[in-house]
């Protein structure tokens, strides 16, 4: 029963450790922590970390990353203000030449856990607001930005950030199988641009590139999102915009 033990002064002493773990994971971020060395941190044996890790990574609070190493979920992403408050300062402003060539609504996300999260997002017709607010959150095998970072985890690890087949189907145009899927990473990953036509919102489509570094381990990706009805001109600009502009933001950021 030692870790329901309490501490000095009332406090629980294996809560204590979890929000320990949590200043940790923020500290490290982007880059993720392993068991052992939030071990050696805590003062803990292995078991004990990876056991908080696991209660954390179960209720969004934590995520794994493909090297195994752990990092903040969804649920506490917002924790990490240095790293996102950086994001979007050497962000910002290729973010807006995108917004101000398209015309519309621009997105920084980053794979966290099994999920594209939203870090950052400028509207095109608020070029000047920067939403910051991290979330929201869209499913990998549904989504443009999702494949872009899918595509940028090893193939072997893929299917593990995916759900069993079918993937639950958000609109009829929804790919719900490996199958489907991957061949849309594959086309995707010749012409080095993630499509999503109608399969979240069956009015809206979005295009979406990730953002390769060679020294980052953080899976990040930049989106365009437009009305399916836009004509094949539109697409054509959008594509160009983001081709121009990703390079850049890749070392930028």
């Amino acid at each position: 029963m030692g870790d329901r033990e309490s501490g000095g002064g009332g406090e629980v002493r294996s809560v204590g450790r979890a929000l320990d773990l949590l200043d940790i994971m923020r500290a490290a971020a982007p880059a993720g922590v392993r068991v052992g060395d939030a071990a050696a941190a805590l003062g803990v044996d292995p078991a004990t970390a990876s056991r908080l890790l696991a209660t954390l990574l179960a209720r969004g609070y934590a995520s794994r990353l493909p090297n195994r190493s752990y990092t903040l979920g969804v649920r506490s992403l917002r924790l990490a203000t240095a790293w996102v408050d950086q994001l979007t300062q050497r962000a910002g402003p290729v973010m807006a030449q995108v917004a101000e060539r398209c015309g519309e609504t621009v997105y920084l996300l980053q794979l966290v856990g099994s999920e594209a999260v939203t870090v950052a997002r400028l509207f095109g017709n608020r070029r000047a607001t920067i939403d910051v607010e991290v979330g929201p959150t869209y499913p990998l095998w549904a989504s443009a930005a999702g494949r872009a970072l899918l595509g940028c985890v090893p193939a072997v690890a893929r299917i593990e950030l995916l759900p069993a087949e079918p993937f639950p189907a958000l609109t009829p145009r929804t790919k719900t199988t490996w199958r489907e899927l991957a061949a849309a990473l594959r086309e995707a990953a010749e012409s080095g641009i993630y499509a999503e036509e109608g399969e979240i919102d069956p009015h809206l489509s979005c295009y979406a590139m990730p953002l390769l570094h060679r020294s980052r381990s953080e899976k990040l990706a930049i989106a365009v999102s437009f009305e399916t009805a836009r004509p094949p001109s539109d697409r054509r600009f959008i594509r160009e915009a983001m081709r121009r502009e990703s390079r850049a933001l890749a070392w930028t950021i």
